[in-house]
């Protein structure tokens, strides 16, 4: 298992490696934020869309962080 941390103000993203008891591989995503967790399991067979689909949506719209809101 393989483990990597992102702490971006006051949440923390973290990605974990795993593999089941079958031998399935799969990556572990879990946000904390004000004391709440947050997980998605993402399988192997399934992670090069799950990566397609998240650089195509962020590609898609501008981020929130980049607009003003007045």
């Amino acid at each position: 298992m393989s483990t990597e941390t992102l702490e971006c103000g006051k949440r923390t993203y973290v990605f974990e490696s795993h593999i089941t008891k079958n031998g399935h591989k799969y990556i572990m995503l879990t946000e904390k934020s004000f004391g709440r967790m947050s997980k998605v399991m993402v399988f192997h067979d399934h992670l090069n869309d799950f990566r397609s689909a998240l650089e195509r949506i962020s590609r898609a719209e501008p981020l929130l962080a980049e607009t003003s809101v007045n």
